[in-house]
């Protein structure tokens, strides 16, 4: 059964225009837990505010903590001493935030990490055999599978040749002992598809979250992603 993270960048976004409740991670953080949540993400930066007093959320949350770092040495190492549960290396200048590997400055980020007590590092990867085979012999803990390219596809059968690719990534990381999470624009219907034909460590949402919230509520939209992630 996957476990749901919430990722509170787009909370953090709207907060920079408006400084609605909603948009204040903090006052969430006890929904998120009550309903079954396992894990918050957000994007390192000076902008995320007390999100990055870690000993803070601790406080307040049993969560798994992880940080999405840009794939920057120095950034990196200012995140490292919030002492999160896990770092997830991303790349923030492409659309879908994964990085490229073989990469030398990619293996540095990650050999920074290993070796540091109780925390774990992950990276977030396309849906690529090649490079998921690269991370494993980096001795990655954890690999995040983007989803973004399957929530553009409306048409049945692009979508399950994408569906087919990031299931068939995930069938070898798996299958090589690998901690697997997913995340990228999923909605309700993504989870569902992801949900029939895979397991996962993690799945994270983020923006679908936020936007239906502000429908419905957070609570209740909460519960129904929980819901939704729980269902096998």
């Amino acid at each position: 059964m996957p476990y749901f993270e919430v990722n509170f960048d787009p909370f953090i976004a709207l907060g920079k225009i408006t400084n609605s409740p909603v948009s204040n991670p903090l006052n969430l953080l006890s929904f998120v837990e009550s309903v079954g949540a396992a894990g918050i993400s957000f994007t390192y930066g000076p902008e995320t505010g007390q999100m990055n007093n870690v000993t803070l959320l601790r406080s307040m949350t049993n969560c798994r903590i992880n940080i999405r770092v840009p794939a920057d040495m120095q950034v990196l190492q200012k995140a490292i001493l919030l002492r999160p549960d896990i770092v997830t290396l991303c790349d923030m200048e492409r659309e879908d935030t994964t990085v490229q590997i073989p990469s030398k400055s990619i293996k540095e980020l990650v050999d920074t990490v290993l070796n540091i007590e109780d925390l774990g590092v992950a990276i977030r990867l396309k849906p690529d055999v090649k490079q998921l085979k690269e991370a494993y012999q980096m001795g990655i803990d954890e690999i995040e599978i983007a989803t973004n390219e399957l929530a553009r596809h409306d048409k049945p059968t692009p979508f399950l040749e994408c569906l087919e690719k990031i299931t068939h990534t995930i069938h070898i990381g798996l299958k090589n002992n690998l901690r697997i999470a997913a995340g990228g624009e999923l909605d309700r219907r993504l989870i569902r598809a992801l949900n029939e034909v895979i397991d996962v460590e993690f799945i994270s949402v983020g923006k679908a979250l936020l936007s239906r919230s502000l429908m419905w509520g957070l609570e209740n939209t909460l519960k129904e992603f929980n819901e939704v992630i729980d269902i096998r």
